[in-house]
């Protein structure tokens, strides 16, 4: 087999693997690691065989290597060094970032990719909705290890096919932004084109709906929390995009009274019948919503007191090791702050800080957190200026592949602020699932200014 053939086999074998990454990974993070390992094999591989180096550049590579650099740093300086060194290694997810930027070129890849994503995690999150009205299922794992998980207020966790539910969760969120930001921007376009009804939008809202459902019964506060401050930044993007005023909102120009005042009564309707039978509905334990008592607790500071003690501990632990304890070793310390407290914690309330901020710098030092804080500034920054550069070219001169590149930018960038939001009570960043995922949509983000160029629109 001549050179060219093996180099047209590796690509094969890298979109394959693309493929069945985003295929799995609401169903297996093990089988979606696979898929991702075929890819960076098959990457280095055609590196050997190229005799060159094959890696993105982008805004964000100094900014990882620093971060990266940090956690060695902290690692050697902590308190297990042999620990950290075998955690350092569940970092390799952020390749999955760099292999995106690398290999992905085409518009018309990336919305089946999207598409595959949002139907496969459409299909867990009806699991998910099961799981929570039927208390025990779980068909994914033998009788010894189901996993059911009931909160506090009495409702089950859902977990989907994942081991958490803060995980099924934290996943969710990020699926949910996209899908909401696809979902809207099909919403407007039908309000532009005095449609009332567009096939387009059922196969993007119709997912989006179903794992809205799903993130509900995850019972996952701080996803919750993510989700709706996602929701609000996408509304805000898109409405200042769009030049739109509180006028023009409320009566938008072309479109007759008698059809908005229809949309409006569907829309407010169909989400006022979703909920009343979802909150009332009866289930085996309780015929009180244990949903809305779970939403009512993220503001009772009695059953929040023990993460009040957690963050306080952990701060007096950043202040006696100011250069962190490295990774993974946060609860070997942890619990030398806790003493002083009268205070009886739960089970595995030692594993993280319950925050990504707090956990950065309690594991990474002050050096790490501002690596950490680096890479988010940073990637803020370029994502609004993809945005601006997309939002500066004419709607109508772009064909519909292209104007699928502006909500993947609005979808991506809120989702990531979504999963920061929720990282103030969770260290989703730790979350092997939840974390491969965002590094996914922000390599999305970034693809879209590539395929901008490719383009010749920039």
């Amino acid at each position: 087999m001549d050179k060219e053939r093996i180099i047209i086999l590796l690509i094969k074998t890298i979109n394959f693997g693309f493929y069945s990454f985003v295929l799995f990974m609401p169903f297996s993070i093990s089988a979606a690691q696979a898929s991702l390992f075929i890819i960076l094999l098959s990457w280095v591989i055609l590196m050997v065989i190229e005799k060159r180096l094959i890696f993105a550049k982008t805004p964000l590579n100094y900014p990882i290597l620093m971060f990266l650099g940090t956690v060695i740093i902290a690692a050697l300086l902590g308190i297990d060094f042999t620990h950290s060194l075998k955690s350092i290694k569940k970092l390799w997810i952020i390749l999955t970032f760099f292999s995106i930027l690398t290999f992905i070129e085409d518009i018309r890849m990336i919305r089946k990719l999207i598409y595959i994503l949002l139907i496969v995690t459409s299909i867990t999150s009806i699991y998910g909705v099961l799981q929570h009205i039927f208390p025990g299922l779980d068909i994914a794992r033998p009788e010894g290890r189901k996993v059911v998980q009931w909160t506090v207020e009495g409702g089950i966790a859902s977990t989907g096919f994942f081991d958490h539910h803060m995980t099924f969760g934290g996943f969710l969120l990020l699926i949910f932004s996209i899908g909401f930001s696809l979902s809207l921007s099909r919403i407007l376009q039908i309000v532009k084109n005095k449609q009332f009804f567009s096939l387009p939008t059922v196969y993007c809202l119709l997912p989006t709906i179903l794992i809205f459902a799903g993130l509900i019964s995850s019972m996952t506060r701080n996803a919750w929390i993510g989700s709706l401050f996602a929701m609000f930044f996408i509304i805000v993007l898109v409405l200042v995009g769009q030049g739109f005023s509180p006028a023009k909102i409320s009566k938008p120009e072309g479109l007759p009274y008698k059809k908005r005042k229809i949309i409006a009564f569907s829309v407010i309707g169909s989400i006022f019948l979703f909920l009343t039978a979802y909150t009332l509905l009866p289930t085996a334990y309780s015929l009180q919503s244990p949903f809305l008592n779970r939403f009512k607790s993220i503001f009772n500071i009695s059953t929040n007191i023990e993460r009040l003690y957690i963050w306080k501990g952990t701060i007096d632990m950043i202040i006696e090791h100011p250069l962190g304890v490295g990774m993974d070793n946060y609860s070997k310390a942890i619990n030398d702050y806790r003493g002083k407290y009268s205070h009886k914690f739960s089970n595995g309330s030692d594993a993280h800080a319950h925050n990504t901020i707090l956990t950065q710098a309690a594991e990474h030092g002050i050096f790490g957190l501002a690596a950490f804080l680096w890479i988010w500034i940073v990637f803020f920054r370029e994502g609004v200026k993809i945005y601006l550069k997309v939002r500066s070219q004419k709607p109508e001169a772009r064909s519909q592949n292209e104007r699928f590149v502006e909500p993947i930018i609005i979808g991506g960038l809120g989702a990531v602020a979504g999963f920061h939001v929720a990282g103030m009570f969770e260290n989703n960043f730790g979350d092997a699932e939840v974390a491969t995922m965002m590094w996914l949509i922000m390599g999305l983000i970034f693809l879209m200014k590539k395929i901008n160029v490719n383009l010749g629109l920039e």
